[in-house]
Parts: structure tokens; C-alpha cells; sequence
């Protein structure tokens, strides 16, 4: 069985009631609903919530939430890992429910589709991974990284030996984390030492986290239908 785990906090501060917020006259979080819904490999799909509002949203959008998530896990500082260990954890004590893999999708991520949750899986079955992440291309070469040291002056932020310019590097971009349930619960982590990369296009990987990302969204999503 795969579990479908969309982890919804009500507390955003740069951003606020952002997993709520109208873009492109949906609640953002719809979109990672319906998306994974129309996955043909996820089971169930369950939003991990201490916020009432988001619970109804997501029930009204297919959603299942089988309980709100206790305020010490929707802190600024939480841990998602902690979200999903407890989720399954109350799962199995409550249903007898235990999945083989889940499969977090941030609703921050609207522009990731079912084709790529779907591809993402078969990955991970194909590669017989214990994980799969996806990522896009680093937007920017490593050598522009500068900081500001105490005197005022710019210095290299990496060291030209440090890397190879040569290197295609690649950034976590957020949109899919699909791991086995058995090395989550060991590993208390997404990755291990046999996780693999399932690749996305820059114009999938935005994560919304600020107004102009919000923008940025709206705008790719409206330039797609008109295309």
C-alpha cells in the first residue's frame, strides 16, 4: 500500500493562512490533493493538520484526515519527519494501518502533476530504492556564491577546489519525497544510502514560500492553460 502524506501547518508567518490562500480561484492546497488523488499508485490520501479550517478544506477536496495533529508537531520548528513517524503511529494503533511506502507531497508545490507522483513511485519500485527525492537543476553556477565578510568585502562563499565546474548540480527542490516506511521509521530521515533522484524541470519546482513565489506560480499556471 502507498500512503499519500500532505502536511499542512495553519502557523505560516512569511506567508499567512498560505496552504489556504486563493491561487487561481482554488485553495492552494487542492491542487496537491487532487493531484495525488489521481495518482494510479497512491492508496490513500491523508492531510496532516492542527488547523480546523484546513481540515474542512481538505475533506471538501478528497482529502482524509483521520485526526488533527497534536500543536506540538505545527511548531515553526517542527520536524516533518516527526509528522509522518506520528502519523503512522496513530494509524497503525487506531486502524491497523501500515503502509509499505508514503509519499510527502508539500502542498507548496502545486505545479508538480500526477505524472510526476506516478514516475517518482515507479522509480523507486523500478530501482528498488529505499527512497526517491525529487530535484530540479541548480538555477545558478556555484562560483557566483559570494559572502560579505566582517570587513565589508566580498570573498568566495565555496573555495575553487571545493567543486568542479564542470559538475551539473542539482538542488532539492521539495515537490516529492517517496520512501519505504521501513527506512523512515529506522533511518528518522528521507534519505539513505540508496536514495536516488527522480528529476524535475525548473518550471515544476517552484515552492511557494513568499508573495512573488505565489505570483510566479499563478503566472506559470496561467501561461500553461493559454498555451
Amino acid at each position: 500500500m502507498i500512503l499519500g502524506i500532505i502536511p499542512a501547518r495553519g502557523g505560516s508567518k512569511r506567508l499567512p493562512n498560505k496552504n489556504v490562500s486563493s491561487l487561481n480561484g482554488k485553495p492552494l492546497i487542492e491542487y496537491s490533493i487532487l493531484t495525488a488523488n489521481n495518482s494510479t499508485h497512491i492508496n490513500r490520501v491523508v492531510v496532516s493538520t492542527e488547523n480546523k479550517e484546513i481540515a474542512h478544506i481538505s475533506r471538501n477536496a478528497g482529502a482524509d484526515i483521520p485526526f488533527l495533529r497534536p500543536s506540538e508537531l505545527a511548531e515553526d520548528n517542527s520536524n516533518v519527519i516527526d509528522t509522518c513517524l506520528h502519523l503512522l503511529k496513530e494509524l497503525k494503533q487506531s486502524e491497523l494501518y501500515v503502509p509499505d511506502i508514503i509519499i510527502l507531497l508539500q502542498p507548496t508545490s502545486p505545479l508538480r502533476s500526477s505524472d510526476h507522483i506516478d514516475e517518482a513511485i515507479e522509480l523507486l519500485l523500478k530501482e528498488k530504492a529505499d527512497t526517491v527525492l525529487s530535484v530540479s537543476p541548480l538555477e545558478y553556477a556555484l562560483n557566483t556564491l559570494m559572502k560579505v565578510n566582517t570587513s565589508g568585502c566580498m570573498t568566495p562563499y565555496l573555495a575553487n577546489n571545493s567543486f568542479n565546474k564542470t559538475d551539473q548540480i542539482y538542488r532539492l527542490n521539495g515537490a516529492i519525497y517517496v520512501v519505504r516506511v521501513q527506512t523512515i521509521i529506522e533511518n528518522k530521515s528521507f534519505s539513505s544510502s540508496h536514495s536516488i533522484p527522480y528529476i524535475m524541470p525548473l518550471d515544476k519546482s517552484v515552492d511557494i514560500d513568499t508573495a512573488f513565489d505565489f505570483q510566479l506560480v499563478s503566472f506559470l499556471m496561467k501561461k500553461e492553460q493559454n498555451d
